[in-house]
């Protein structure tokens, strides 16, 4: 499957379902299933702004799967511009819906653009990933 690394809490955004545009300077061709992986990188204000503890965020997991549904470039009338992203003209925007939480998260290492993660059996750990140019 295709995973996406995002810097937290931009990840548990999307988990929580309160971000459904994934903003790139970078279009995306590629439409169905994305998983969304929790980087071990953290942006601590935004933690705060957003209401998560930045010392117990979610970190190296995939957290969720999400449906890539389209790709649109800014400014557009499909994408209303929310709190949670860069939609400066010229930027792109990946249209996501929510499928599949994972509570508790499955540990796995990232990269970053898209790569591949294949989901472990239950109750082991995957460090395997293959990068994709987007």
């Amino acid at each position: 499957m295709r995973a996406l690394s995002l810097w937290q809490p931009w990840a548990s955004l999307i988990a929580d379902g309160r971000k459904k545009i994934e903003t790139r300077h970078w279009p995306l061709y590629y439409r169905g299933p994305l998983a969304i992986h929790a980087a071990m990188k953290v942006d601590e204000d935004a933690c705060y702004e957003f209401g998560y503890s930045p010392s117990n965020i979610v970190r190296g997991a995939i957290v969720c799967i999400v449906n890539v549904d389209d790709c649109v470039q800014f400014p557009n009338d499909k994408a209303t511009p929310d709190a949670y992203g860069d939609f400066t003209d010229g930027r792109y925007g990946f249209m996501l819906t929510r499928r599949e939480v994972f509570d508790p998260p499955i540990p796995a290492k990232g990269h970053q653009g898209i790569w591949y993660w294949q989901c472990p059996a239950q109750g082991q750990e995957t460090n395997d990933a293959k990068q994709e140019r987007p």
